[in-house]
């Protein structure tokens, strides 16, 4: 097994996703876990926020640079409503967009904060980057970029080139929290018709199983991130929901079923020996005006999580779902 050498998958959960930065920094301190740390993560996959923390390590950055560039985001500005503010213009957004916030301030934000990279870019610095989204016209989870091939971004236009794809419309697609910010529109090959992508935890939260292979041991561990509590993606739509009535809340139920019960199967022993837990305490995922003191108490609780993780940490005790256990252990 590789010196300090580690796959990761990251689950989503908005702006709780802080907490698992504070848990990739727990496994860079060597001077607290001198006989494992992970310096590099080489394979990273995620989804919605944990697609966020994949694509930035993904791109090169230390885990203190992430620390940096999640603890100073500026999320207030990510609820781009337009005028009129989350009443008027995310009112008229979620009729004429779907989607309450535009996603253009996060996407920007993002995007300059990566310079601008694209999937080829990630590969030549010798990473691999897997985000999960949802086409939900065709019911169908997408692994981005593989998927980006069946698409193209205007009907007439040509296919997507995955390679050249940009990381930062890919993280888009994957952090689209259906209702709250607007889908991204695509056109599929095999129809010609628009496609609404969205949130890639419609469909799995947490691929914890993607870089899964069944038949050869792993020459290194993949570690999954994921969080535990808080508030779900619907609490800024749950006052429309109430108003509503039963058929909304019914709908909201299923939703929310639809959205754990595929992730909920794989909590299998295999999952759980290499998984950090992190709870997210009362905070909501898309409690985007976070305190300096919410933001100081997540970091922590990922990094106490991963500390406790690590104390019990055993190579030869690690599986995959396949059953496979690490090479040359």
């Amino acid at each position: 097994m590789p010196a300090h050498e580690a796959d990761a998958v990251f689950q989503g959960g908005g702006v709780k996703g802080l907490g698992l930065v504070g848990a990739v920094l727990e496994f860079a301190d060597r001077s607290a876990h001198p006989d494992f740390y992970v310096e590099d993560w080489v394979q990273l996959a995620g989804t919605s926020a944990g697609a966020i923390i994949a694509a930035y390590l993904a791109c090169g950055k230390s885990a203190k640079d992430t620390r940096k560039l999640v603890a100073g985001a500026p999320y207030a500005t990510f609820e781009d409503w337009g005028p009129g503010g989350e009443v008027i213009g995310g009112g008229l957004n979620l009729l004429r967009l779907h989607g309450l916030a535009r996603g253009r301030a996060f996407h920007d934000w993002f995007d300059k904060a990566i310079d601008g990279r694209t999937f080829a870019d990630v590969e030549r610095g010798g990473r691999t980057l897997k985000l999960i989204a949802a086409d939900i016209t065709r019911r169908e989870m997408l692994v981005l970029p593989d998927a980006l091939g069946h698409y193209r971004q205007v009907a007439d236009g040509p296919a997507i080139d995955p390679a050249a794809f940009p990381i930062a419309d890919a993280v888009r697609m994957s952090m689209s929290i259906p209702y709250f910010f607007q889908p991204v529109r695509l056109f599929h090959d095999a129809t010609g018709l628009p496609s609404t992508i969205v949130d890639g935890g419609v469909v799995s939260n947490f691929p914890v199983w993607i870089f899964d292979v069944e038949t050869r041991d792993p020459v290194r561990p993949t570690f999954g991130f994921r969080l535990v509590g808080g508030g779900g993606a619907g609490q800024a739509l749950e006052p429309l929901i109430h108003t509503l009535g039963w058929p909304a809340e019914m709908g909201a139920d299923i939703f929310h079923t639809a959205l754990d019960a595929w992730d909920k199967h794989w909590l299998s022993r295999a999952t759980l020996v290499r998984t950090v837990a992190v709870p997210a305490g009362d905070i909501g995922t898309t409690d985007f005006e976070l305190t300096p003191a919410q933001r100081d108490w997540l970091l922590r609780s990922g990094r106490d999580a991963a500390a406790a993780f690590l104390r019990d940490w055993r190579p030869e005790n690690y599986v995959n779902r396949a059953g496979r256990g690490l090479a040359g252990v």
